[in-house]
């Protein structure tokens, strides 16, 4: 039986997938506002602010803001237009252009707001790396964040891009991302194995030569791993024929090759 609070709409216990209420809209809109509005001192005579120009890239300027009133009427049409929308993923795309807006600080300081306000209104999904994403274990988010963070090139171009892929709300590439979530792993390998040619199977057994030692269990998993994208008809041969990858699976192959990116570093580190 529902309680009063799940009946009409206060709280509730199923997640909001391809759908954004109209409270968690206002949160986030509240959030943005507080942030970028309340107490903000702007000198007319410059050039337009960075959220304005956030807004021309929407097409929703009311017009060009050279005092208070103007810049209060601006607000108002992009508050009308987040609010008013009919596509459920609009809030989603606000979060991401004004995230990119920002500089590192503030983008992370707001990533957090927005994030609690998509936990307690129970949507389905997070903010990572100042994409959103199909939801995630707050330590899964640590895990992916700290993989994109690592300062080897073509392995974070190869996570960056997974989560892209998979974070693509109107057209989700889940076969795209998978391949880069193990492409991650196989880039890390032939880094570490001082290989650049060399595939996953064989990079993986290489690495004891580079004093990292996996439990066999634990390579067994990781080449089954590569087996399912590589093999005939799978991901990496980029095969037609391979429609059939879920948000689950794709999700957890992120998860997975993100930690074992991560696990993989710390190995090395206490061996280089």
């Amino acid at each position: 039986m529902l309680t009063f609070s799940q009946r009409y709409g206060y709280k509730s216990s199923v997640l909001q997938y391809e759908n954004a209420s109209e409270t968690l809209k206002k949160r986030v809109f509240a959030s943005f506002y507080k942030q970028e509005f309340d107490c903000v001192l702007i000198d007319w005579a410059n050039s337009t602010t960075e959220i304005e120009e956030m807004m021309i890239e929407m097409g929703v300027l009311y017009e060009y803001p050279q005092n208070d009133f103007a810049r209060k009427r601006n607000i108002d049409a992009l508050q009308k237009y987040i609010m008013s929308a009919k596509e459920w993923y609009i809030i989603f795309d606000f979060i991401e252009k004004y995230l990119m807006h920002l500089s590192r600080d503030i983008a992370k300081k707001m990533s957090q707001q927005f994030n609690r306000i998509l936990e307690e209104e129970a949507s389905a999904y997070r903010i990572i790396d100042n994409l959103v994403v199909p939801l995630i274990s707050e330590q899964e988010i640590e895990s992916i964040e700290t993989s994109l963070a690592i300062p080897y090139d073509s392995v974070r171009m190869h996570l960056r891009k997974a989560v892209e892929n998979f974070a693509n709300r109107k057209n989700p590439d889940y076969e795209n991302s998978i391949k880069d979530s193990i492409s991650a792993v196989e880039a890390m390998c032939c880094i570490i194995t001082e290989n650049k040619d060399a595939t996953l199977g064989k990079a993986i057994n290489a690495l004891e030569n580079k004093g990292i030692r996996l439990h066999g269990a634990f390579k067994s998993a990781i080449s089954s791993l590569y087996g399912y994208t590589s093999k005939e008809g799978g991901i990496r041969h980029g095969s037609i024929d391979f429609t059939d990858a879920t948000v689950e699976d794709t999700k957890y192959m992120l998860i997975t090759c993100s930690a074992f990116v991560n696990y993989l570093i710390a190995k090395w580190e206490k061996v280089k």
